[in-house]
């Protein structure tokens, strides 16, 4: 097998299953054995509960985690992501946002110390949140990605997700503060370009898992790359 030429598995949690949506995601991520385990959940499970059980039940080393509110533009994304962990072998986590100042757990608190390119769609409009501009070939190193879609290599992650946050809430914020301290790199790509139908809008649960976060994490931070 070439390098680069290897498949992925696809962890997708949704409440209920779409059959064009899983035909789209296949298509984008392209390799013909591409693992998509989709995970129908209405609230009787946790996110970070449903993501380790796709860590346990994927089959490839590469493992993506998505929401399934993307419109995935770029194609050929299998091709694309298993250079990036080639290329990067000190790197565990790569996402497409995500920052290199957490201060609370608020991720975004910063605009300045945010990286990476993000399109939104909202009400038939679409546009692009451009934090940091494109790198290439590169990585660019954070502290946290936001969870709306990233990946790991199961090889080198040294931490799972913490099943103590309950709901929909602070499943990316943990697994990526707790492998970075321990010097699992996480890092950005602006190669894969996505359009998320959604606002990620705050709610009460966020807030009690942010507050949760911030006093189980919080002797950690700030945590602030040069």
């Amino acid at each position: 097998m070439s390098k680069n030429n290897y498949p992925v598995s696809v962890v997708i949690p949704t409440r209920e299953i779409d059959d064009s949506y899983i035909n789209h995601v296949s298509k984008m991520f392209s390799h013909p054995k591409t693992q998509i385990i989709v995970y129908e959940n209405n609230g009787d499970k946790s996110l970070p509960q449903i993501y380790n059980e796709g860590l346990s039940e994927s089959i490839h080393d590469v493992v993506v985690f998505m929401h399934d509110d993307l419109i995935i533009e770029t194609t050929n994304v299998t091709k694309k992501l298993t250079r990036l962990f080639d290329n990067n072998p000190d790197y565990g986590i790569v996402g497409v946002a995500g920052t290199n100042k957490l201060l609370s757990g608020c991720w975004w608190q910063e605009r300045s110390s945010i990286q990476g390119q993000v399109k939104h769609q909202h009400e038939g409009k679409t546009w692009r949140s451009d934090y940091s501009g494109k790198f290439g070939e590169d990585l660019k190193e954070v502290v946290i990605v936001d969870g709306l879609f990233f990946a790991v290599h199961k090889q080198r992650i040294k931490h799972k997700f913490d099943e103590e946050f309950p709901g929909f809430h602070f499943y990316d914020l943990p697994i990526c503060v707790t492998n970075h301290v321990d010097g699992v790199k996480v890092g950005v790509t602006t190669k894969i370009q996505l359009i998320h139908k959604s606002l990620g809008p705050t709610s009460p649960k966020w807030e009690k898992n942010k507050y949760f976060f911030e006093a189980k994490y919080g002797h950690l931070l700030p945590i602030v790359l040069e």
